[in-house]
């Protein structure tokens, strides 16, 4: 980080002094000589050119720079107790009657120094403002020289007038060591400087840039920032409100009320003359004190056209994959392979069918690979081919030209695989779609390119196919109702998502998702299920799998009036949904009846043998209805008591 340092002595003699340092510490420093008020001169005029950042200087000529620069920050020359200690010991050789004269903190504690040194000092701590009247120096010096006091130790300005007087002096002088100290620190100062210079030009780049209207009040009211999009939205020019009182200005704020309160307050909506906006309210509190607050907005009406820009182009035409692998919920090895398997796919641009019953996640895992793969910046197009009909999902697929058929828009349309140039485009249900379309898509595989309905020219595209079925396309193949050439075409790599009745060790893990999901939704406080109520999930096959299960969560949480789902209200929703031979089924499952025969420890064998095939081979389920750990019942079955 460059920068750049000054350094204004009060004498000659210090100069060339501090110039041996810069010389043998290759240090380049801008050295100029001035006492008092030509070195406050001089560092102004350095300041207006902009030529240093920092300025060191020392005594009465660093006090009067402080006093005349505005932004320049000023390092003084500290003087050591060296430093004096030699000037008194200079001085101490003709008399022990010594005045010592300069300025706090210079003169602090020196008395309790002549006592060690056995001298008689006599301290004249001089008024900060002392340079400007020379005549009260001098006034001073009159007075102790009539005490007896003829020899003066100080700074230069002292030692000038007190010579005048006839009186002995000796100089206080910088050592080397207080010199490369002023140094070190001026350069910590200008490094510090240059850092905030940086932040603030970087803080005020996003205020005057940003897209919202910004105002910033201090704890007293005021008003201290006011953004160029705040002028462009209330119509008021900066200079006119910077400065003034927030609640004379914009009284609609009532922001005595507002910094009393000190809380955060997001969206509000006021309305200031005519304007409408959205505002948020930021109060910055230090030690339980709101010493600025921070107020960005936005005109609705603009929110409003922002919003709707979005839906528009985005979630509306379904361009978007929300979802990634972490939303894929399950701990079963059988769903953890599966997601590793679909992971690899998502590196390959191959085309990838997904075969799953409704309500299995399909689209889950087509979004999930895809904001996996390496187009993951680009469109996600998802699209159900058993939702139109043959005449529209033609136009939709592959779009069309003007004229191209009655009813058509005059500007034409972009299909599908257009929009999803560069990107991924999902086709939900695909075994519903006709031979014709077979054959359109099957081209659109081969040639990777697209015909318009009604045009005569074809359109390159870059797409990643991804599709699924609940329907065996392999069966659909021998019924010759899907094309074999395309079945092979789209069937390069595959997924077997499994229904949730072979993996029923997730039901829990779903079940505690919704839960909070649906809770959260409703602004409930839902903890959890009730065992026995689990396990009647847990015991069910699921035909509609996860979305039948969380349509009935959803509704638990609605109806539920505790913080837990009691089992009664699991038993009243699966009854009236799905009739009362769900809950005969899961009553006989927890009715053990099987033959008693041979020693205990055999039966128990039989038993717990029996439930683990009745529970398909699920041991988390199996021993959830022996009531016992998982631990106590691997025991039993390796015979470890």
């Amino acid at each position: 980080m460059s920068y750049s340092i000054a350094f204004i002595a009060p004498y000659k003699k210090m100069g060339e002094l501090f110039s041996e340092i810069c010389q043998e510490f290759n240090k380049k420093i801008i050295i100029k000589i001035g006492d008092l008020e030509e070195g406050a001169r001089q560092a102004v005029e350095l300041e207006e050119q902009g030529a240093i950042d920092v300025v060191i200087s020392r005594g009465g000529t660093a006090i009067a720079i402080k006093k005349k620069v505005t932004n320049l920050p000023v390092v003084e020359v500290q003087i050591s107790g060296f430093d004096l200690i030699r000037a008194l010991h200079q001085a101490r050789k003709e008399t022990n009657k010594i005045a010592v004269v300069g300025f706090y903190p210079f003169t602090y504690g020196i008395k309790g120094l002549g006592d060690i040194m056995n001298i008689d000092i006599e301290i004249v701590t001089l008024k900060e403002n002392w340079y400007e009247h020379t005549l009260y120096v001098e006034k001073k010096l009159k007075e102790i020289k009539k005490q007896g006091y003829n020899w003066i130790v100080g700074d230069n300005i002292s030692v000038e007038i007190a010579e005048r007087l006839g009186m002995n002096t000796v100089l206080v002088e910088s050592g080397k060591e207080a010199l490369m100290q002023s140094i070190l620190e001026a350069e910590r100062v200008a490094e510090v400087r240059k850092r905030e210079l940086e932040k603030t030009k970087r803080i005020k780049s996003i205020i005057d840039f940003a897209y919202e209207g910004i105002i910033t009040v201090d704890q007293n009211g005021v008003i201290d920032t006011f953004n160029p999009q705040a002028v462009k939205i209330f119509e008021k020019e900066a200079y006119k409100i910077i400065g003034k009182n927030v609640n004379k200005m914009f009284p609609e704020f009532d922001f005595s009320k507002i910094t009393k309160i000190g809380q955060k307050i997001e969206g509000k909506i006021w309305t200031v003359g005519d304007i409408k906006i959205v505002a948020n309210i930021i109060p910055i509190r230090i030690n339980d004190e709101t010493v600025r607050t921070v107020v960005t907005f936005q005109k609705v009406s603009q929110v409003q056209k922002i919003e709707q820009k979005i839906r528009e182009k985005l979630y509306l035409k379904g361009n978007v994959a929300e979802n990634t692998f972490n939303d894929i919920i399950g701990r079963s090895q059988i769903f953890r392979n599966l997601k590793e398997e679909a992971k690899n796919y998502a590196q390959i641009d191959s085309p990838v069918l997904l075969y799953g019953e409704t309500g299995t996640g399909k689209e889950l895992f087509a979004q999930a690979i895809h904001n996996y793969s390496p187009r993951r910046n680009k469109s996600f197009v998802a699209f159900n081919c058993a939702a139109l009909p043959e005449s529209l999902l033609e136009s939709e697929l592959f779009g069309y030209v003007r004229g191209a058929f009655t009813g058509a828009k005059k500007e034409g349309k972009m299909g599908l695989f257009e929009q999803a140039h560069e990107g991924t485009i999902f086709l939900d249900e695909i075994g519903e779609i006709s031979q014709n379309i077979q054959a359109r898509l099957l081209r659109v595989l081969q040639e990777h390119k697209v015909r318009r309905l009604g045009d005569d020219k074809v359109i390159p595209i870059d797409v990643r196919i991804i599709a699924s079925t609940n329907k065996k396309l392999i069966q659909l193949v021998k019924e010759n109702k899907f094309r074999d050439d395309l079945y092979y075409r789209i069937n390069v790599l595959n997924l077997d998502i499994p229904p949730l009745r072979e993996r029923k060790e997730d039901i829990s893990l779903l079940v505690n998702f919704f839960i909070k999901k649906y809770g959260y939704k409703f602004k409930k406080i839902v903890e959890g299920i009730s065992e026995e109520g689990m396990q009647m999930l847990e015991n069910y096959d699921w035909p509609g799998n996860i979305r039948q299960l969380e349509n009935i969560i959803e509704r638990l949480v609605v109806r539920t009036d505790k913080n837990f789902i009691m089992t009664n209200l699991v038993k009243e929703i699966m009854k009236l949904q799905y009739g009362g031979g769900v809950i005969d089924n899961y009553q006989k499952q927890d009715n053990i009846n099987y033959p008693l025969s041979g020693n205990l420890e055999n039966i128990e064998k039989n038993i717990i043998k029996e439930i683990i095939n009745e529970e398909k081979g699920n041991k988390v389920a199996a021993a959830r209805r022996l009531g016992i750990s998982r631990t106590t019942l691997w025991r039993k079955m390796n015979n470890k008591q």
